[in-house]
């Protein structure tokens, strides 16, 4: 694994990405070995009650019109999802320009506090990001950073003001946006009918006695793998921000957002110290 890859892991906050993809594999083909088994017994049992019937290619034809609109609706989320990171990012860097511009302008303003806000509220932006749970706090950080930035409307220009309420929006939206996608499945009737439509489909399967045998369980094992692993990863992408899940594979990768944080931490630590150099002068 390159130095690259491994530190855009540790800012995405996942582990190893490709032990997660061989672990959900793993998973599918635990459930094939389960249907395996369970035709290996119909057919010592003599259960194979269904005989081959030229309705099934259409079943199947079905399930996958199916599936692929749900895959069309959830990829639209998903492409989204991928780029809120990076506005988030961009949004945050010009706040920050912004307010340091103001001093450049006016030394005399106090914009310490207001870069403090924003790294914090950067910081805790990022891990409800990768661990989920409530957005109630993170608002309230956004409201006292939007309190801090209004203080600076004595030194800054109405038209710069209005700039910098109208980055604080776009990040409010977008944190909107982010709970909606996780908290929203894509139609869930259908999801329903997804699940239940591949289920007796595998039962059907099972049931159905196709010579010869060998053969049978080879297209049965490939049918099933498709259906199971496309329905596992529509269920997956439906939510693109599960980093903190360990079962989730597929997420937007939210390195612009880690990038940025670490940038204004890095500024508010420089500005600490211009600061301390400035008072230490006699």
């Amino acid at each position: 694994m390159t130095d690259t890859t491994s530190g855009q892991m540790e800012l995405d906050g996942v582990r190893d990405p490709k032990l997660r993809r061989v672990w959900a594999f793993l998973r599918v083909c635990l459930v094939l070995g389960g249907i395996g088994g369970a035709k290996l017994l119909v057919r010592q049992l003599g259960w194979e009650v269904l005989a081959p019937n030229p309705l099934f290619p259409a079943l199947v034809a079905s399930e996958v019109v199916l599936l692929g609109f749900l895959l069309n609706g959830v990829l639209l989320d998903y492409k989204e999802g991928e780029t809120i990171p990076a506005e988030l990012a961009a949004a945050m860097e010009c706040l920050a320009s912004e307010v340091r511009g103001v001093q450049v302008l006016h030394p005399e303003a106090g914009i310490r506090p207001a870069l403090a806000a924003l790294t914090a509220f950067s910081e805790a932006l990022l891990d409800w990001m990768r661990d989920g749970g409530g957005m109630t706090v993170l608002l309230d950080q956004l409201d006292a950073l939007q309190q801090l930035i209004e203080q600076l409307r004595a030194w800054n220009p109405a038209t710069m003001q209005a700039r910098l309420l109208l980055e604080l929006a776009t990040i409010r939206r977008h944190m909107y946006r982010i709970e909606v996608i996780r908290e929203t499945t894509f139609v869930p009737s259908v999801y329903g009918m997804a699940y239940i439509g591949t289920g007796l489909l595998t039962v059907g399967l099972v049931l159905t006695d196709i010579e010869p045998f060998r053969e049978s369980m080879f297209f049965i094992g490939v049918i099933c793998f498709l259906l199971i692993k496309l329905l596992y990863l529509i269920t997956d992408l439906d939510n693109p921000f599960a980093v903190g899940d360990e079962m989730s594979v597929e997420n937007v990768s939210l390195m612009p957002l880690a990038l940025a944080m670490q940038r204004l931490r890095g500024g508010q630590e420089a500005l600490g110290r211009t600061s301390r150099r400035l008072l230490a002068k006699p």
